[in-house]
């Protein structure tokens, strides 16, 4: 079994860049056309969404080579990690400043889905080509 190691700056990329991207554009947008208290919430969400993408990024240690096989089950614990460390982290910013509900649900759905489909797209490339140059060995023998 080939043995793998994720990208892991581009990872971290995807986990930051992205739902701080979002954040960043909802507090542009919201601060201007609704309040800076509707802008400010966005960027937040952006904040703890990237925050816990690096944290789960760095606990799956993607630097080291491992079977495609870990990497499945691996993915699988680190969504769930995000998904987890990132609705509890909302519901403290909830109840630490009581923003508007539909404005945190919706900022913090907009940062969160960009860095999930950002970083899933990082994971199923490199597993991709893992896969093709498995396929390529196994054809040349």
């Amino acid at each position: 079994m080939p043995l793998l190691t994720l990208p892991t700056g581009r990872l971290l990329l995807a986990s930051t860049v992205g739902p701080l991207g979002v954040g960043i554009v909802w507090l542009l947008v919201g601060g201007f056309l609704c309040s800076p208290e509707t802008g400010l919430t966005g960027l937040w969400s952006g904040i703890v969404v990237a925050a816990v993408g690096v944290v789960a990024d760095l606990l799956m240690t993607p630097w080291r080579p491992r079977p495609v096989t870990s990497w499945m089950n691996r993915w699988i614990l680190h969504s769930i990690l995000r998904i987890g460390g990132t609705i509890g982290l909302v519901i403290l910013l909830y109840f630490a400043s009581s923003p508007d509900p539909a404005n945190l649900l919706f900022s913090y759905l907009a940062c969160f889905l960009v860095g999930l489909a950002w970083g899933t797209g990082v994971w199923t490339e490199s597993l991709r080509k893992s896969g093709r140059q498995t396929a390529r060995s196994q054809q040349a023998e």
